[in-house]
Formats: C-alpha cells, structure tokens, sequence
C-alpha cells in the first residue's frame, strides 16, 4: 500500500517562526550544540571550552586548518560536525 504525504503530518512539529535548528560540532573533541548560526572564537573558548580567551586561542581543525589567533572578536559561521582546538598561548606547566 503506498504511503501518502499526509499520513505523517502530525509526527514531527515542524519548527516556527524564528525557531533555530541546533549546529553540532566538537570543541577539543567534546560534543557541543548551539542555535546559533555564528559564535565568536572567544564565545566558544568560553561557553563550550571554558578556558579564558585572554590565555587562549581556537584552532578549526581541516582541512583546511583555520587559526583565529588574535581575531577571537570576529563571528565564524558554524556548520554542523565542525572541530575545533583550543589551543594555550601560556606556558606549558611541568609536573
């Protein structure tokens, strides 16, 4: 019996006005999600990595491999199962 368009209709709510699809991506190869279409480099190192941008930059995994080194102000347009790298711009501690 063939399957008509309607009979899935009630199924799944499709998303209103102004409703975001949420963007999944990895921070240092944690899962992470936003609704947001951009975040800054310093929003992510903050919000998913919670590391200080002052001692910190974000690397975007490739290819091609992006540095947001000193631009950590300036908005990355997100996609889904992008991967980025927080990387430290101290030094490294010796145990």
């Amino acid at each position: 019996m063939p399957l008509e368009a309607n009979d899935f209709s009630n199924d799944a709510p499709s998303p209103g006005p102004g409703h975001h699809h949420e963007i999944h991506f990895f921070v240092d190869g944690e899962p992470a999600e936003t609704d947001q279409k951009e975040l800054t480099p310093n929003q992510i190192i903050k919000n998913f990595g919670d590391k200080d941008p002052a001692s910190h930059y974000l690397v975007q995994v490739g290819p091609p491999r992006i540095s947001y080194q000193g631009k950590g102000d300036e908005p990355i347009k997100l996609h889904n199962g992008e991967r980025f790298q927080i990387i430290s711009t101290g030094p490294t501690p010796v145990s």
